[in-house]
């Protein structure tokens, strides 16, 4: 066996990025291990071993963790589908399948979890013990909430939220795959994207930099919520290695400014998506939100600051 070298480390860490980008772009959609395979240009016999070593799953195990993760965001967040809808469209074959496999990830039935079921598991303390999968996907869906007007009543001052055109955006990012909690973690993804674009002269003119949080804790396992860090950048720059491009799709996006600590994050999601959104008159579209920061965040580690636009991709509410 040839020895692994740095280069070639990089050289899977970009196929692999090829087919989780496929998945998140497919996930209504059969995706097949012999499809994944070949976007990632692997053989189908070992790209199962090689998928599992990197993400930490198997890939039907991953893509079912995902499809959960988006029909119980659409539930809480969509009531104008039904549960047969939703589970068509998160990729499931037939509605009774979907309602086994929910109940056994979530410990309810989809009706259940959309009746009030989602807001009592989310006010209590985690159960460990529901199901055996993990769970994955959609847009930071924020929903409605008892503690959600509490926690925006933490802020100083509610944002005032614009709602704006906003043009494609080509981002080169790093993915962190283990929870919002590993500050460390995150911190090593911005420096490997700034060393990898600096020297590049690849970044925009406006040095953009963004961070897109793509899971629900509430719903999503803590250590398994993606985060994307993430920088503007031109037309001459290639995904290599760790470092993956994607265009951040234009259109409607409603833009609030927030500033403050950690907790910051979770105060600002909850206050578009559970104060602002249901009194707008418009509702989330299907796209991932993302963090457009202001300044860098300022202070020690353990007391930062941190100032950015949370953009939440929208449509009219019908």
């Amino acid at each position: 066996m040839a020895p692994s070298t740095p280069q070639t480390r990089k050289e899977y860490a970009r196929r692999l990025n090829a087919a989780l980008e496929f998945i998140d772009g497919n996930i209504g959609e059969e995706i097949s291990l012999v499809k994944l395979a070949s976007v990632a240009h692997f053989s189908p016999f070992h790209f199962h071993r090689i998928f599992s070593a990197f993400v930490g799953e198997p890939p039907a195990e991953y893509i079912r963790r995902l499809r959960l993760e988006k029909a119980a965001g659409l539930l809480v967040t969509d009531s104008s589908s039904t549960v047969t809808e939703t589970a068509l469209a998160c990729g499931f074959s037939t509605s009774a399948l979907f309602c086994r496999l929910f109940k056994g990830r979530f410990g309810m039935s989809p009706t259940a979890w959309r009746d009030g079921g989602y807001e009592k598991r989310k006010n209590r303390q985690p159960d460990r013990n529901i199901g055996k999968d993990k769970s994955l996907r959609l847009v930071y869906q924020w929903p409605t909430g008892t503690d959600s007007r509490a926690r925006r009543l933490k802020m100083r001052k509610a944002p005032v939220v614009r709602v704006e055109d906003v043009p494609p955006l080509r981002v080169a990012y790093v993915k962190h795959m283990k929870g919002y909690e590993d500050k460390e973690g995150i911190g090593n993804a911005f420096q490997t994207l700034f060393c990898w674009a600096g020297p590049r002269g690849v970044m925009s003119p406006d040095m953009r930099v963004l961070g897109m949080s793509l899971d629900n804790p509430d719903i999503t396992p803590k250590d398994k919520c993606r985060y994307y860090a993430g920088v503007a950048v031109n037309e001459m720059a290639r995904p290599e290695g760790e470092v993956g491009i994607m265009t951040i799709r234009g259109g409607k996006y409603a833009v609030g400014r927030f500033a403050g600590g950690d907790d910051i994050f979770k105060q600002a999601y909850d206050y578009m998506y559970a104060e602002w959104l249901p009194m707008s008159g418009w509702q989330p579209d299907d796209a991932p939100a993302f963090e457009s920061y202001v300044d860098e965040a300022e202070g020690t580690p353990e007391k930062r600051r941190f100032v950015f636009d949370l953009y939440v991709p929208v449509k009219p509410l019908e």
